[in-house]
């Protein structure tokens, strides 16, 4: 690995783990004080609808932009604009403005602009690499995340003993600032614009031609929307209604409850690693939806606090599966100047469904046990792997 490539990687890492734990704080702190401030289900899961419905408006434009603009730019300017959103919060609570609406309309315009960074970051990667070096770096920068969502929500957890819910919004605030600051060293290559005779609409409509044309994009996209219907609300909805409503936990509990998650899932990268060497992409995709929905589904028997920080643990393991192996699959198949399409793509099928997702949980957390829905939701999800798995020409993308 030579020098220029290290250093990428490490401001890369840096950059996504630093931004990453104060998403982590943000949705950790978002979701519990929605339901704390309201005591509703529903209203939690509309505000989390409203904190991932960009991706359904905004999310194919944000593609197109990215295979037209600077992708680096765009990361930036995204980046400085999450910042300044995210710190409206704590001022609304301070001055004694916050309420449910007033929420979710920053937890929209705080989405939209992570609507525009994801795309972009996907499309740049494999403009820092080389081809045969894409499962390993995506596997290491998958790690970041990973590792963030074990020191963000335990950090918060410590945190919450010192300073009060809403200064966590400003931790989520700096950490977009110091990304950046990382960002700046990345040896970046040397044209990243993309020239285009065409409006935006017509590429728009040649990255979906691309998809359509190419059958086992086409198919895993369609997986994508509907396995992420099943697991996304449960995962940011269901998980603290579990702890604070099911098992009586406390705001801390629920932070450590996502920690352990994360920590699964640190471990399931480290997994996909190895496993690349033996098995297909395609395969380690639907093992991993396979799994997720499997260990969903044992949520059902969950009670206590310590006995869900298992569970997730050991569910968190999968989801690398699913990442990094998809991730992988576009970036090889697709040709690099429609990657920000393809992605914004998956963006609207892992974001955007979660927007529906979390909306549909909210309403039926009023009506049946948390714990059916995760049963419900688990089997669900395990078919989508399971249909995934049936299929040859995707069991057997490499």
């Amino acid at each position: 690995m030579n020098q220029y490539i290290k250093r990428n990687l490490i401001a890369l890492w840096s950059a996504q783990t630093i931004s990453q734990a104060g998403d982590a704080i943000y949705q950790f702190a978002l979701m519990w004080l929605v339901l704390d401030m309201t005591n509703s289900p529903i209203i939690t899961g509309l505000i989390a609808m409203s904190a991932y419905l960009p991706a359904l408006i905004l999310g194919l434009f944000a593609g197109v932009l990215s295979d037209r603009l600077n992708r680096y730019f765009l990361m930036i300017g995204a980046h400085v604009s999450q910042s300044l959103t995210v710190i409206a919060i704590p001022v609304l609570i301070y001055f004694d403005l916050a309420t449910g609406l007033f929420i979710g309309i920053i937890a929209f315009i705080r989405s939209g602009f992570s609507t525009f960074f994801q795309p972009a970051f996907n499309a740049f990667v494999p403009t820092l690499f080389p081809t045969n070096q894409l499962v390993r770096v995506n596997s290491i920068l998958v790690t970041s995340g990973q590792i963030a969502y074990i020191l963000g929500p335990a950090l918060a957890g410590v945190l919450l003993a010192i300073v009060s819910l809403p200064n966590l919004f400003l931790i989520d605030g700096l950490s977009f600032l110091v990304a950046i600051a990382f960002l700046t060293i990345v040896v970046k290559p040397q044209q990243d614009i993309i020239e285009s005779p065409h409006g935006h609409w017509d590429e728009l409509v040649e990255g979906l031609n691309y998809i359509k044309t190419t059958k086992p994009l086409f198919v895993l996209m369609i997986i994508t929307f509907f396995n992420n219907i099943f697991i996304m609300g449960p995962a940011i909805v269901g998980v603290p209604i579990l702890v604070r409503n099911a098992l009586n936990g406390t705001a801390s509990d629920f932070a450590f409850v996502e920690a352990c998650m994360a920590g699964g899932s640190l471990l399931g990268s480290i997994i996909v690693t190895r496993l690349n060497k033996y098995l297909s992409n395609g395969l380690i995709w639907t093992i991993g939806m396979i799994l997720d929905g499997i260990t969903y589904s044992i949520f059902f028997f969950s009670e206590s606090v310590p006995m869900v920080m298992v569970m997730i643990f050991i569910h968190g393991i999968g989801i690398p599966f699913i990442i990094v192996s998809r991730t992988v699959i576009i970036q090889q198949i697709a040709p690099n100047l429609l990657h920000g399409r393809l992605f914004s793509m998956v963006h609207l099928g892992v974001v955007g469904m979660t927007a529906l997702s979390s909306a549909a949980v909210g309403f039926s957390a009023a009506f049946f046990s948390i714990k059916s829905i995760f049963l419900f939701i688990g089997v669900g999800a395990t078919i989508c792997g399971i249909i995934g798995m049936s299929l040859n020409y995707i069991r057997e993308i490499e």
